[in-house]
């Protein structure tokens, strides 16, 4: 069912700058208290099981700052690291840890030290084990997104109009060997990493490291450990963009070991022609050498075969007792490439957590039936996400008569009343989750956070989604796509209509299986539906440049907040539903911002509008631009709320731009049944929110602080 997949070492990080299009599963959704999931009757076993856990979540409100309370000095650490100072090989634990710890409380009670945990990931990337730890990160998300936490930082703040933030790193904070880790090692990433300073080097610059005019954030030293960001504009959004993701070889690196990586890069060593070297040796899940701030790291990675971490000696996180953490020794993760192997190792017992698998609603009943016979234990948390499987047009096609129409709201809520939820909804996820016309994650915080956002998402969830053909049947006919004398629709001049679904060719089960059910619903409307596989290494570009005009094999729900990574709302890249839009805005405030202007938007390099081009000028897209500009420099979070009211409308009123299937169904997680401090659903502030990159479960859940009984 989950596969996050990426198209390069480093996922597109910047929502300014664009995501990676094989991103699958990428989001999520929850219902609201008094909306109640609408489900198709349950006929399987796996429909039971996983139906029960599908209810309503409380109301997030946006909290304020939960800074954990200093624990004394730390008291006890792993024997096997005690051994090492006894034997003069490692430092006392006091000359290890930084001089305010970073305090994690167990869910479910202080741990004990000791046994490994085993894990696969599928594929060449092991962003999973990334995705597992939060160690990099300056700030972390709490509560499946409705607080912010410390994290290397332990102090910020900022100014009244938010332009300037003040950002403290804990003192005596150190890298996995041994070095000290301070403000230098952010300045580095920054000046000698980034986009700031050369176009050629290895990061791009993050959404935190501009202001609204795109002008680069000025980093100035105060000491050692503080650092202070100015910008040129308010930066309300600053405190959650650096709890994004986890900072390490997913999201923006933030800040990078200078001691050991200077001997890799061309500006420090003159041997070193271009950063081939460096990116090898920066990754923290293949190169045992690289320092990390992550509670494992790694000590041994073959390539198609797995890997092997052991604990931090270093790592600056006690639990409420003063022990430092992690209880668990070390990890152990497994490269596979088949599902029926996950599932064999699974049911045989040989896994303690997966978190990252191909299982699918329908193995619950196999799962759980060898549970005990395993030796583990299946949980349910909340996907999420707001569509499941979607769909959406392209905006900003080539071809003029095909851009024309999908630009017609009416053409597009006609698809959308033609799709039978109910049926997608029972046969591919067993009963489960809330139909839903398709919208960010539920769970963010715009949808919940008084009667009236609830009130607003529940329109939003429902627009569109009913299951209504013959209405489906009447829009079409009244823009003009009429059926002809073999039932099929023809273009409002009468030419032949073609509405083909382009996909990856390697779609996974779910996207093929929701594909079947919605090819069916849109021809019983007398569309003519034509698949179209496209290679995935080409599909990028073809899609950017308008060639491509109807999608699926994503999912959307990005949250907690919808301004953070907005993409699915405001067109700011070239992968989603208006590519040419979406670079337009990329390239807003460069010299590049209004260059080709003669030449046709699809022929540009690369293809994008303009500001003044008549296929963007007066859209709803360049109203929803400017409500985005607007949106974040506002510093009350309830005013920021509303502006996205207003963007969302005008997907109401203009869209919808993409539609979705079923939100918030849920996530198979596997762990031993003596792991503990692993939390069940009902543990979760939200139920979960596994899907987006950006709340990284398991990370969130602090896997520190699990532990064998």
């Amino acid at each position: 069912m989950f596969q996050k997949k990426v198209s390069r070492r480093q996922f597109l990080y910047v929502s300014a700058l664009g995501v990676a299009s094989t991103v699958i599963a990428a989001c999520g959704a929850t219902p609201t208290p008094g909306a109640a999931p609408t489900s198709a009757p349950a006929t399987s076993a796996a429909t039971a099981e996983v139906k029960a856990q599908n209810t309503p979540t409380p109301i997030p409100t946006e909290a304020s700052t939960a800074t954990p309370v200093p624990t004394a000095a730390a008291a006890k650490e792993s024997p096997a690291l005690a051994e090492l100072v006894k034997a003069g090989k490692l430092p006392p634990l006091d000359q290890r840890l930084p001089v305010t710890p970073l305090t994690l409380s167990p869910i479910d009670g202080l741990g004990k030290y000791g046994g490994r945990i085993r894990s696969f990931w599928k594929g060449t990337w092991s962003g999973f084990f990334q995705e597992s730890q939060y160690g990099h990160s300056p700030l972390r998300w709490i509560d499946d997104g409705m607080g912010i936490a410390p994290g290397t930082l332990d102090k910020w703040s900022a100014n009244a109009d938010n332009s300037e933030w003040t950002l403290h790193m804990r003192e005596g904070l150190k890298w996995s060997d041994g070095q000290p880790c301070n403000v230098d090692d952010v300045l580095f990433w920054w000046n000698d990493l980034t986009q700031a300073v050369d176009a050629g080097n290895p990061d791009p610059v993050p959404d935190f490291g501009q202001d609204a005019n795109g002008k680069l954030v000025k980093f100035t030293k105060v000491d050692d450990f503080t650092l202070k960001l100015t910008y040129g504009t308010p930066s309300p959004l600053t405190a959650k963009r650096l709890a994004m993701w986890v900072n390490a070889n997913i999201g923006p690196r933030w800040i990078a070991p200078m001691h050991y990586l200077k001997q890799f890069h061309p500006k420090y060593n003159t041997a070193e022609k271009d950063f081939k070297d460096f990116n090898t040796k920066a990754e923290t899940w293949t190169n045992p050498d690289m320092p990390t701030l992550n509670s494992w790291i790694l000590t041994k990675y073959e390539a198609g075969k797995g890997l092997t971490a052991e604990r931090n000696p270093y790592y600056y996180a006690v639990d409420t007792a003063g022990n430092q953490l992690p209880y668990i020794d070390g990890l152990d993760w497994t490269n596979v490439q088949d599902a029926q192997v996950e599932m064999l190792m699974v049911r045989q017992g040989s896994i303690d957590h997966q978190h990252f698998h191909d299982f699918t609603l329908a193995d619950i009943s196999t799962l759980n039936g060898n549970a005990a016979a395993g030796g583990y234990e299946v949980l349910l948390w909340d996907s999420g996400s707001g569509t499941a499987m979607m769909y959406f047009w392209n905006y900003d096609a080539k071809d003029p008569k095909v851009r024309a129409l999908y630009r017609t709201p009416e053409f597009k809520q006609a698809m959308s009343y033609a799709l039978d939820r109910p049926t997608i909804q029972k046969t591919v996820y067993y009963g489960t989750g809330i139909l839903t016309t398709g919208t960010m994650s539920p769970k963010a915080y715009e949808f919940n956070f008084n009667a009236d956002a609830q009130a607003f998402f529940k329109k939003a969830r429902d627009i569109y989604s009913a299951f209504d053909p013959d209405k489906a049947k009447t829009l079409l006919d009244k823009i003009g796509c009429k059926a002809g004398a073999d039932g099929k629709r023809t273009f409002p001049d009468g030419s032949k209509l073609e509405v083909r679904v382009d996909l990856q060719a390697d779609a996974g089960k779910e996207a093929t299986s929701v594909l079947e059910i919605a090819k069916k619903n849109w021809e019983a409307v007398g569309l003519n539906i034509i698949i179209n596989q496209v290679t995935p290494t080409a599909f990028d570009a073809q899609w950017g440049g308008g060639e491509l005009t109807f999608r699926t094999n994503w999912e959307v729900g990005d949250g907690p907040d919808h301004l953070l990574y907005p993409s699915w709302v405001v067109p700011n890249e070239p992968a989603r539903w208006a590519p040419l839009c979406g670079r337009l805005l990329q390239y807003a405030g460069t010299p590049q911002e209004n260059s080709e202007a003669n030449v046709s938007p699809w022929e540009r390099k690369p293809p994008r509008f303009n500001k003044n081009d008549k296929d963007y000028k007066g859209t709803p897209i360049e109203k929803i631009h400017a409500l985005y500009a607007q949106a974040i420099v506002e510093p009350d979070a309830v005013k920021r709320a509303n502006l996205v009211w207003q963007m969302w409308q005008i997907h109401e009123d203009q869209g919808p731009f993409f539609i979705g299937t079923v939100a918030n169904y849920p996530r198979i997680i596997i762990k031993n049944k003596k792991l503990t401090n692993v939390p069940t659903r009902d543990q979760l502030k939200l139920h979960g929110f596994v899907n987006p990159w950006i709340i990284p479960f398991p990370a969130v859940t602090n896997p520190e602080t699990w532990s064998y009984l």
